[in-house]
């Protein structure tokens, strides 16, 4: 059996990845140009109204944030990936649904308890 990571499991590794170097050019790389993200805000089409969100999520986290940030779940079934995390005292649940198509995320949706937009 091959230990290969899938293609989704692959990009949404690199999108972490890219995430938590506060790297958001590194995060918008991985997203088709017609992409949606559904956050609580509602959804957001596009690479640049994605931008928009992750400049002003990534620039407003708490300090501590990121080292705080606890995967507590990740699974991988074809195109779709499911991850479930933590980042307390901020974050007591956090999820995120991704659809990865021919290497790019293709939709998301990102939810949070507290909720962050």
């Amino acid at each position: 059996m091959s230990t290969k990571p899938s293609q989704t499991e692959a990009v949404v590794s690199n999108h972490l990845q890219a995430f938590f170097n506060k790297n958001i050019e590194g995060v918008l790389a991985d997203y088709a140009e017609d992409s949606v993200f559904i956050v609580p805000g509602g959804p957001l089409a596009g690479v640049g109204q994605i931008r928009k969100f992750f400049t002003a999520f990534i620039e407003g986290m708490p300090e501590g944030f990121l080292q705080a940030f606890k995967m507590h779940r990740q699974e991988f079934v074809g195109e779709m990936a499911y991850i479930a995390w933590e980042a307390a005292p901020w974050v007591h649940l956090g999820t995120d649904t991704f659809i990865v198509r021919n290497g790019k995320i293709k939709m998301q949706t990102f939810a949070s308890y507290p909720a962050l937009s």
